[in-house]
């Protein structure tokens, strides 16, 4: 009975411990590589156009939740830009194992605090799903800080300079192009980095294709085309 007591209690001392390494090996499978990121009274602006595509309706927190229309497995180019230009970072996520659906990655600023002070809509996540980050080509995903309540009201951050910017949503169906929008003024106080919103309503994300913006002013200047992944 002893021997009996001994060997059960080994066997479960062993299985307890495989299944602590399956656990581990699985939370360790994915990795943030790449990781750059900076913090800084001094303003600083980029030339970029796109700097955010975001659900909006989310209990905001500093954890960027990216939602894939279908399976992925590889890399994704991470970009945060807050809206008043003081904060930027860029990292490269890899996927060892098929994702799909609204996936949580790892954020590790050591700026919580600060970024805590933003609202979603003052900190630009852009995603793209692609192994090099040097040169974003599209392949986008729609991401946001925080879990989205739903999936159908998206809001795309643009530096616009002052252009009165419009935005049509295609959609991968045969379906007619969703409704033109009129890219707003930022609701902030900041307008920086980025200055526009077009937020695109009544739309699913997985039935996004693309999203044309175009770029209106004194003359004419050629439309930005966003594809998704």
């Amino acid at each position: 009975m002893t021997k009996h007591v001994f060997t059960m209690g080994l066997w479960l001392a062993f299985s307890a411990h495989l299944l602590g390494s399956v656990v581990n090996n699985t939370a360790n499978a994915n990795q943030v590589s790449e990781f750059s990121e900076s913090y800084s009274d001094t303003v600083k602006v980029s030339g970029q156009f796109l700097k955010g595509l975001q659900f909006t309706d989310v209990n905001f927190e500093i954890t960027p939740h990216i939602y894939f229309p279908r399976a992925y497995l590889g890399s994704v180019c991470v970009f945060v830009s807050s809206a008043d230009g003081r904060y930027k970072s860029q990292y490269q996520y890899t996927f060892t194992e098929h994702v799909e659906g609204v996936v949580p990655i790892e954020f590790p600023t050591k700026y919580t605090s600060e970024l805590n002070d933003f609202s979603a809509g003052e900190l630009g996540l852009l995603t793209s799903a692609q192994p090099d980050c040097a040169q974003l080509n599209g392949n986008y995903l729609i991401s946001a800080w925080g879990k989205p309540n739903s999936l159908n009201a998206i809001s795309i951050f643009v530096r616009s300079n002052a252009r009165r910017d419009i935005a049509t949503p295609l959609l991968k169906s045969d379906k007619q192009p969703g409704a033109a929008v009129k890219c707003q003024d930022l609701r902030s106080n900041y307008r920086v980095s980025y200055d526009k919103e077009c937020l695109i309503t009544d739309v699913m994300a997985e039935e996004l294709r693309r999203v044309i913006i175009k770029r209106r002013n004194l003359r004419a200047i050629p439309d930005e085309l966003i594809e998704f992944y």
